[in-house]
């Protein structure tokens, strides 16, 4: 989280010397002054935005994994219970319906934030050309995150449908609350039923604990690839203007042997 934080900063850094561009001594250039330095902050604006907007991200991935992390302790509560007196008391299994659509809902608001995350990475190759080849050279690519997070979204999509599906929940029951809540109420109108939801629900639980802290690393590698780039370019910048700057100030080298009068021979 430390090194995610520089994210931010380092994005706002972008180009940051880019509104003293213009003629030498202030003179002239003014249109390309201030056009160089609305550049410079749009560019400036939408890179930090993107960090901060990751930034974000992560630190409600860190909230949902802590809140599975209690359900799955929950959930472990309800099996002993189930296990013990065969049925869950109607106040229990309601409680356990509450969670279940609560649980439906947080992996349905993760895997939008994997589509989101993949878009944001393609958003910020279009914006910086270079950034592509810049990933390549430290071992990755635009796509890689991508691909990523495709891989997080449909293992998680993948593995709630088959558990799903043992209790007679179908992809389209998902998409409608009282459907699915309706669906989940039936198979538990037996013992077997209840057992077997609750074991559904931890496996879940297990599984969406797993993909969080994938998401959340590769968030956290996004933001922090993005954040040093900004940095490089930051500073070749200020390092190619500072050259020009140099150059600018040299004194002509004439030499003294040039500069001496004409002599005539008798």
């Amino acid at each position: 989280m430390k090194k995610l934080g520089i994210s931010a900063a380092a994005a706002a850094m972008l180009f940051t010397t880019s509104a003293n561009a213009g003629s030498i001594g202030g003179m002239g250039g003014a249109l390309e002054v201030t056009q160089d330095a609305q550049w410079a902050a749009d560019i400036g604006d939408r890179a930090a935005s993107y960090t901060k907007q990751l930034q974000q991200y992560y630190t409600q991935l860190q909230q949902w994994q802590t809140q599975w992390q209690d359900w799955q302790r929950k959930i472990m509560g309800l099996r002993m219970m189930a296990n013990n007196i065969g049925q869950l008391p109607e106040n229990m299994k309601q409680n356990f319906l509450n969670m279940a659509q609560q649980m439906k809902r947080s992996m349905e608001q993760g895997q939008a934030i994997s589509y989101t995350a993949a878009n944001i990475d393609q958003k910020f190759n279009q914006v910086f050309k270079g950034y592509d080849q810049f990933l390549t050279q430290n071992g990755a690519t635009a796509q890689s995150f991508q691909a990523a997070y495709k891989t997080i979204y449909q293992s998680t999509r993948d593995t709630a449908l088959n558990a799903l599906k043992t209790l007679g929940i179908q992809e389209r029951d998902l998409h409608n609350d009282q459907q699915f809540m309706g669906r989940l109420r039936q198979a538990m109108n037996s013992a077997q039923g209840t057992e077997a939801a609750i074991a559904v629900a931890n496996q879940l639980a297990y599984h969406q604990t797993q993909s969080l802290q994938k998401l959340q690393k590769t968030i956290m590698t996004q933001a922090n690839m993005q954040a040093e780039y900004i940095a490089a370019q930051n500073q070749e910048d200020q390092m190619g203007r500072a050259s020009v700057e140099s150059f600018a100030k040299e004194p002509d080298d004439t030499s003294a042997d040039d500069r001496s009068p004409i002599r005539y021979q008798r």
